[in-house]
């Protein structure tokens, strides 16, 4: 059989699908990024939104009206896609929340549906928890898994404009069949240095990996128009992206490019009630 090297996705899915055979269940990638996250290289442990959710639920005890959205984060291949859903209801007590996620295609796919709790209890300090479900699907002889694990995240304030987030998924190091799932630990912090612009930087680590080192920076052009940039490591990659506010509607796109692969976007939508 004679590969045709000028369909260079074919081969990438290929080289995938070997992946996931040779692994029954391949672990679960929780880089799940929002538009705005993704145009700030990922630091985001400290962002107050509805995205929170995915980054640090910490962030949603600062909430203060219900909220809905949505997001699209594009693979480099339209297998690798990851859509999702998510859903914040301030309280008296707290922030409930609640998202689904699905990444993959009828072959391999991968879901996770989450549970949080947000709390603020002063300008200064909130932490957050949430609880995931997890479920793998490979066709053919290998069928599925399930799991279970959660997150936790803190985020202060200690002087004005200045924020400190941590947060880490999988802290009891959950497996997803025979496969251990990752435990990653974030650790972040932001500066405001006016109403129009915020800096922020972090570190990721992964238990198994060497740690990430990200910057990333939000601009407010105009009232409407928001832009972002950033830069990560381990592999290096660029970011760059565009936000639209307009009363309660919130419309992120953010641009990741890895210097070999490319470029991939990730979109997200929301409105606050």
């Amino acid at each position: 059989m004679i590969l045709n090297f000028k369909k260079p996705k074919l081969i990438l899915l290929i080289l995938i699908s070997f992946c996931i055979i040779t692994k029954a269940f391949p672990i679960q990638d929780q880089n799940i990024e929002s538009g705005k996250a993704a145009a700030m290289a990922n630091a985001s442990v400290t962002l107050t939104d509805i995205w929170s959710i995915y980054h640090n639920q910490a962030g949603l005890g600062h909430l203060k009206n219900i909220s809905i959205g949505a997001f699209h984060q594009s693979g480099f291949i339209k297998e690798q896609n990851i859509q999702g859903i998510a859903f914040a209801l301030p309280t008296k007590t707290g922030t409930i929340g609640a998202s689904y996620s699905y990444y993959g295609f009828s072959q391999y796919n991968e879901m996770q549906a989450g549970l949080a709790f947000g709390r603020s209890f002063s300008k200064y300090f909130s932490i957050g928890l949430q609880l995931n479900y997890l479920h793998t699907q490979i066709a053919g002889i290998y069928g599925t898994a399930n799991s279970i694990n959660f997150e936790i995240g803190i985020l202060s304030q200690p002087i004005d404009n200045l924020f400190i987030g941590a947060h880490v998924y999988n802290p009891t190091h959950s497996k997803m069949g025979e496969e251990e799932i990752p435990t990653v630990f974030n650790l972040g912090v932001s500066y405001l240095f006016s109403e129009k612009v915020l800096f922020a930087v972090g570190t990721e680590k992964d238990l198994n990996q060497e740690a990430i080192f990200k910057a990333g920076i939000d601009y407010k052009l105009i009232d409407f128009i928001s832009l972002q940039a950033g830069i990560s490591t381990n592999p290096t990659k660029y970011s760059f992206g565009i936000g639209f506010h307009y009363e309660r509607i919130i419309a992120h796109v953010g641009f990741v490019n890895h210097q070999t692969l490319g470029y991939t976007p990730s979109f997200t939508l929301s409105y606050g009630f």
